[in-house]
């Protein structure tokens, strides 16, 4: 049991602190209280950030609170060319385009330290290829301007920057082509392929960001690139953590963590607003004039069949390096969403998730190792799939991983609606619980859930748990058997818990006796640690044997509220 016990908080804490801010929030971005019941903002301002947020999932609908800019160099933006993305096709006018929002944000407007989130698709023509008989160069990503000024000096004109403003961009370069259409850029890739991908930063907002990133990529074998600034869908954040300091960063999955760096502010004075904020295009002669006089060229003259067979024989010649070109018009730029994120603690409702967004799992982050999690495979549903056996994994808020007491006072419950694995198969899925009580020791661990023994010929609670949850009934085959099953956890107070368990919305919920930790733990809880949903298999995490490869639990809803629904 003590090994296992501690597999389970090795992992979870390592999972935990993955998941959290960066830095903590600096005390003068603190408020007076932290119950999000009775957090306050400014007069005339929205109440909470993410009413910022867009997802352009409405074909042909308004793009407020956002616009691309500037207009005379954008020949088209649809969201009905690709519903469910802005499509962007800039007019070669040699200028960057911009996603703003219509105001700037003032650094007083919402309690710090608050975070943006982008994701931007690349585009399959321009990496690889299509339609090309030299090169594709791009560049999209993260853009940021601050500014230093007082609001009275802000101009009314938002592609008007005010005084002391200052900006960074995160992008993520492609250079040169696979070398499938044309002859790329050879000068600076490291394959035999003509073909390069960068994380760049450039700006003039703090050094520690600046110039190559040097995250890497995979080159295939087949012409093809993979992983890295390769990746098809590419993530963006920045967290604005107080009046002086920033942090910035990019991942390739929608379900992993941040490559993340930080930007201190202070040497320019003090922040007053957030002038932009969001996805950029770059369209400009940045690439070839500035970025290629700066990065390595690591070949020279380059050796390539020429020709085009059967009507020409193939020879094999030797093609100078071609100087780099400007992005091209005539490929597409697709921008997947834009979404904000209050300070922790966040709101306790805004926790929950139905998982109708395809694809949109900005607000979750999985145990990457052996495990993939996506809501597009099984619309309606955060698919969790086990890629081998002998694990114990999971998913958990990302960036909301304490529920601190104080900061969500109870009683509050959260419900989950789940689709286990076939019964025929051992399978287990409950909460990871740490424990910290009142007085902030840590205590152990609650694990509230459900697992199913295929060789005993039966379901039963989730068996190693801090507080021990006895029901008047043992629970019958059609409840626990039944797919989807329902879980409600509560938190009645701060000494007092329950679990509870059903197959229909409809029917009541079996519910446990209601337990007192208090004579468990000798006084209250103060804050549940960690709230990760898991699973384990495997002789290590004590899981019974018959876990197999590509075992997947589909997560219909997860729902967290204040109060109790059922008493």
């Amino acid at each position: 049991m003590k090994l296992r016990l501690r597999a389970f908080s090795f992992w979870g804490l390592i999972f935990f602190s993955d998941l959290l801010f960066l830095l903590p929030p600096p005390a003068e971005a603190q408020s007076e209280s932290l119950s999000l019941r009775q957090a306050k903002s400014p007069p005339g301002k929205a109440s909470q950030i993410d009413q910022f947020d867009q997802h352009f999932n409405l074909p042909g609908g308004d793009l407020a609170p956002w616009s691309f800019v500037p207009s005379n160099n954008i020949q088209e933006c649809s969201t009905e060319t690709h519903p469910g993305l802005v499509t962007i096709y800039e007019a070669g006018k040699g200028q960057d385009v911009k996603g703003i929002l219509a105001e700037p944000i003032g650094i007083e407007d919402f309690r710090l330290p608050w975070e943006f989130q982008t994701s931007l698709v690349q585009s399959f023509n321009a990496t690889a290829g299509v339609g090309v008989a030299t090169q594709v160069n791009t560049a999209i990503g993260l853009n940021v301007a601050l500014t230093f000024s007082e609001p009275e000096e802000w101009p009314e004109d938002r592609l008007q920057r005010p005084p002391k403003t200052r900006d960074f961009q995160l992008l993520v370069v492609h250079l040169g082509s696979t070398g499938e259409a044309g002859i790329g850029l050879p000068q600076y890739s490291k394959e035999p392929h003509p073909e390069t991908y960068l994380v760049w930063g450039r700006g003039d907002l703090g050094y520690t960001v600046m110039g190559d990133w040097e995250i890497p990529y995979v080159w295939i074998g087949d012409g093809a690139k993979y992983g890295g600034p390769a990746s098809p869908q590419l993530f963006f954040r920045c967290v604005v953590q107080s009046p002086t300091q920033i942090s910035v960063g990019i991942k390739f999955d929608a379900s992993h963590g941040w490559n993340m760096r930080h930007i201190d502010c202070s040497a320019f004075g003090k922040i007053t607003g957030i002038w932009e904020l969001g996805p950029i295009i770059s369209a400009d002669r940045w690439i070839p004039d500035e970025l290629c006089r700066q990065i390595p060229q690591k070949k020279g003259p380059h050796p390539l069949f020429v020709g085009k067979p059967p009507s020409e024989a193939n020879r094999l010649a030797t093609i100078h390096a071609p100087n780099p070109e400007p992005p091209d018009p005539n490929y597409e730029y697709y921008v997947d969403y834009c979404v904000f994120f209050d300070a922790p603690p966040r709101p306790f409702e805004a926790l929950s998730d139905d998982f109708d967004i395809l694809g949109y799992l900005a607000k979750w982050q999985v145990q990457e190792q052996c495990t993939l999690m996506d809501t597009h495979s099984h619309p309606g549903h955060l698919m969790l799939k086990l890629l081998g056996p002998g694990l114990g994994t999971g998913f958990g808020v990302a960036g909301g991983s304490q529920l601190d007491l104080k900061n969500y006072p109870p009683p509050w419950e959260i419900e989950v609606c789940f689709e286990a694995p076939d019964d025929d198969i051992p399978w287990n899925f409950f909460m990871n619980f740490i424990v910290v009580d009142d007085q902030g020791k840590q205590r152990g661990l609650w694990l509230p859930g459900v697992q199913n023994n295929p060789q005993a010929g039966k379901y039963t609670l989730f068996r190693e748990s801090l507080f021990k949850l006895e029901f008047e009934h043992e629970l019958s085959a059609t409840v626990f058997g039944h797919k989807p099953l329902r879980m409600l956890i509560q938190c009645i107070d701060e000494r007092h818990v329950r679990l509870g368990f059903r197959s229909d919305p409809k029917a009541p919920w079996s519910l446990s006796r209601i337990c007192d930790v208090g004579e468990i733990l000798g006084t209250g809880i103060g804050m549940f640690g960690m709230h990760n949903w898991s699973t384990v298999t495997g002789r290590m995490y004590g899981a019974p044997p018959g876990g197999p490869m590509y075992q997947t639990f589909l997560i219909d809803y997860i729902h967290y509220r204040y109060g109790l629904s059922v008493k």
